[in-house]
């Protein structure tokens, strides 16, 4: 026995104040329209970030997913973005900067000297731990605050 397809049109609420059109579309067409939204309010934030002097550090999209007659359909979306915005504290005040990279710099040093004398095991380990610091050497002070200061993980440069 067959059974038929059945494919409802849904309807789409936008945020207040969210850019874009009220369009309804059926149930099999759903996850296009509602992530086609998404996509546009992720390049909305995007552009918006970077005319204000920011930098997006993560993000993502998600739909809400239920079955609406024979499909599963989206039946909403969320956009979420976190966005670093450097402050002028931070542009400014090169010095604590520099004290931050010339400490980065030492420990990068300490660890090297401590990789003529490691086991294999040890050597991977502080290579690793070599890169990290050379990664955080090239971000602004404040990043690497708000990024390693809950993890416990902040190095003490400025006492």
């Amino acid at each position: 026995m067959l059974e038929s397809v059945s494919n409802p049109t849904l309807g789409y609420r936008l945020d207040p104040g969210e850019p874009g059109l009220w369009n309804s579309a059926s149930a099999s067409r759903s996850v296009l329209r509602v992530l086609t939204q998404e996509i546009s309010n992720w390049l909305y934030f995007k552009r918006k970030v970077e005319r204000e002097g920011g930098v997006i550090i993560q993000g993502g999209i998600s739909l809400d997913l239920r079955k609406k007659g024979s499909f599963l359909a989206a039946v909403a979306g969320r956009t979420t973005v976190w966005v670093y915005y450097p402050s002028e504290r931070t542009q400014g005040n090169t010095s604590v900067d520099g004290e931050y990279k010339q400490h980065i710099e030492q420990k990068i040093r300490e660890l090297e000297n401590q990789l003529i004398f490691a086991t294999p095991e040890e050597r991977e380990k502080l290579e690793q731990q070599i890169q990290l610091l050379k990664m955080a050497k090239n971000l602004p002070l404040q990043l690497v605050q708000m990024l390693l200061e809950p993890l416990g993980l902040f190095l003490n440069a400025i006492a």
